[in-house]
């Protein structure tokens, strides 16, 4: 008999069936459900709406490429030198995901469920006293147009402890696209369009207005952003978030050495590091 400990509900397979979340992957789930809608299944647990569908659909298009990033570079270079092994060069990419290139909606996640939760111990969510926000905030706690009592100045205190630490503000701004993240607005069409996540959109422009008032630099919401506030609105809590940027970036990198191995970059990456390693002559 297994130990106790010893299961797992997300799926089973043994000689005779496969299931996924307790359904029959061949008999219900092959040819009748999609990868987005199959993959929030095995994450959440329930079978999701066809709004929520959308939406993952809409944050998996989203990331899955973007130019020659560090970790397409990466995977290519990796594949080069070793085209037996496309998982290692797939794996070589997906370590590059963190901090500041396509980790952020972890960031930012984290950050809006803070917001959420701080407002709701407060007591001061849909049905809270409308006096306090005034009364206890300090710069910035105003400046949340729209918000539920209270929100504001859980806002305003998580924007200044992240400043206050030296971190970048996650989900805002984008070093490449300095006017504004043209992804960002398609994916807030679909989440109105759907009626998902008004919540946590309105936290996320939230810590955009309150870092522009202590800043005095205005960093509108870019696509990490969106796509975590978007996230969290259908169910997927924010520890899991990178992983749905690592899904969507995965095909992009195995697009990246399909390239390579048709049409190679290494060599010229390669000779351009061979030219800067010379040493200096007189």
């Amino acid at each position: 008999m297994l130990a106790e400990g010893l299961r797992t509900d997300v799926g089973r397979a043994n000689a005779e069936r496969v299931t996924l979340r307790g359904h029959d992957l061949v008999g219900e789930l092959v040819g009748r459900m999609s990868f987005t809608e199959a993959a929030l299944l095995a994450v959440t647990g329930e079978r999701p709406a066809p709004g929520a569908v959308r939406v993952a659909d809409a944050v998996l298009v989203t990331f899955i490429d973007h130019g020659l990033q560090p970790s397409a570079l990466a995977a290519r270079l990796t594949y080069h030198v070793a085209p037996e092994a496309v998982q290692g060069a797939v794996a070589a990419g997906l370590l590059g995901v963190g901090s500041r290139i396509l980790g952020t909606l972890e960031q930012t996640g984290r950050l809006l469920t803070r917001i959420a939760d701080e407002t709701a111990a407060d007591g001061e969510g849909e049905k809270g006293a409308a006096g306090r926000s005034g009364a206890r905030g300090g710069a910035g706690a105003g400046a949340v147009a729209g918000a539920v009592a209270g929100e504001g100045e859980a806002v305003a205190r998580a924007v200044a402890d992240e400043l206050a630490a030296g971190r970048r503000i996650p989900g805002i701004g984008h070093a490449l696209h300095r006017d504004g993240d043209p992804r960002a607005a398609p994916l807030l069409a679909v989440a109105a369009e759907e009626g998902v996540a008004e919540d946590e959109i309105r936290r996320l422009r939230a810590i955009a207005d309150v870092t522009a008032e202590r800043t005095g630099r205005t960093l509108p919401p870019n696509a990490a952003g969106v796509s975590a506030a978007l996230l969290l609105g259908i169910g997927v809590p924010w520890p899991l978030h990178r992983g749905f940027s690592m899904i969507s970036r995965t095909a992009g990198l195995v697009a990246h050495i399909g390239e390579e191995a048709e049409r190679p970059l290494t060599p010229a990456v390669r000779a351009a590091l061979r030219e800067a390693s010379r040493p200096d002559e007189d």
